[in-house]
């Protein structure tokens, strides 16, 4: 694929992050309705998100070394079948438990198409210029929160509630096409390394380096004030500001905003000052939405700005912190780059499903713990290149 230009290497990949993007975003409007739809509690329900999630975390540590193994190609329609296959699913289940499953299907595709995605940048960049790809395509998972749940919206109001997972099986079949038509393979024969009993140790080589394990940890904690958002955003907009569940799309179309444009500015900036100064500033900016957040809440609890602009300081700093974090993280793992971006997601989405159900177990008709969670999450990003330097 060498002759791509790298914005057609980011158009091609874009619908393959979407999967794991819309798979949460478009969802997130119709989760009161399922409750009645399935006759079940809110926490079943929360079932659907948080196992989509941690599946695909999780799930990275098998399919990144089956990369490595058989080829980007192969995982990539194999993912996007059982992306399209589950979603379908979904879209045909009459009771909980097989919404789940067929979720959990659905995310082992949006897992695939989303650590294949990463090896197959780290496989054909470095540097520089493997950090400002990884950030332009977290821009372009960003653009997903500023329609997506509007789209979801419109359809279960005006179509069915079935129509949401037929348009995600929809995205799984042009994930297919575009497979077949326009994705070369990008790990040749010679250099792909079989699963065999040695993933193991490669595991255990990885998450030893303590250049990855930092960065990765970064990862996590960025992306942990992304997901907190998600879980307690339709509680703060929809609960205890009386915004009406057919608007709450438009609001949160300003953390997709806030997502694609620091996804993108993150790129520019590390032109200009390096991967390890934005991340600084990146870190900086979590502080400081933390700070106003709870400041914010204080002096005007009234004020939904006093949320949503804190947190669009926030999510942009984070922002700042995953694209220049996964590039160093798997810097160190060339050989092996299918492993080390599992690795590096499943630390990313784990720690952040982890950090999103510590906070559920607090109020959700306030803010502030919210942006307790982002002051810990920032302070523990600053102090962690520190821990590196202080080792020798």
């Amino acid at each position: 694929m060498s002759h791509y230009k790298p914005y057609q290497i980011i158009l091609l990949l874009i619908p393959f992050v979407f999967s794991f993007a819309l798979g949460l975003d478009i969802y997130i409007p119709i989760v009161p309705q399922m409750t009645q739809i399935f006759e079940t509690s809110p926490a079943m329900i929360q079932l659907t998100l948080s196992l989509f999630l941690f599946v695909t975390g999780a799930g990275q540590l098998v399919i990144g070394p089956l990369s490595d193994q058989f080829g980007r190609k192969a995982i990539f329609y194999s993912a996007s079948i059982c992306f399209m296959l589950g979603s379908l699913w979904c879209a045909f289940s009459g009771h909980i438990i097989a919404l789940i499953l067929a979720r959990v299907l659905a995310s082992i595709g949006a897992c695939g198409m989303l650590v294949t995605s990463l090896a197959l940048v780290r496989d054909m960049y470095s540097g520089d210029q493997s950090a400002r790809m990884f950030s332009f395509l977290n821009g372009g998972i960003g653009i997903s929160p500023t329609f997506a749940p509007i789209l979801g919206g419109y359809l279960a109001v005006y179509v069915h509630w079935k129509s949401v997972f037929f348009f995600l099986a929809l995205i799984g079949g042009v994930s297919f096409f575009i497979t077949t038509f326009f994705i070369q393979e990008t790990l040749p024969k010679e250099k792909r390394v079989p699963v065999n009993g040695d993933i193991l140790k490669r595991y255990l080589s990885i998450f030893s380096n303590r250049q990855f394990l930092i960065y990765s940890l970064i990862a996590g904690f960025a992306e942990s004030v992304f997901f907190c958002f998600f879980s307690l955003s339709p509680f703060i907009i929809i609960d205890l500001h009386g915004i009406p569940t057919d608007e709450f799309g438009y609001y949160f179309a300003v953390f997709g905003s806030v997502i694609g444009l620091g996804g993108f500015a993150s790129g520019k900036l590390i032109d200009k000052i390096g991967v390890h100064r934005t991340l600084f500033v990146g870190m900086f900016l979590m502080l400081v939405g933390g700070i106003s957040m709870l400041i914010w809440h204080h002096l005007d609890v009234s004020s939904l700005s006093g949320f949503l602009i804190p947190m669009a300081l926030a999510c942009t700093g984070a922002m700042f912190l995953i694209g220049g974090s996964a590039a160093l993280a798997m810097e160190p793992f060339g050989e092996i780059a299918g492993t080390a971006a599992a690795a590096f997601g499943a630390v990313e989405f784990g720690l952040s499903a982890i950090v999103g159900s510590l906070l559920m177990l607090f109020p959700t008709t306030t803010p502030v713990p919210y942006g307790f969670f982002i002051l810990v999450l920032a302070a523990m990003s600053m102090s962690l290149p520190y821990w590196r330097e202080s080792k020798t």
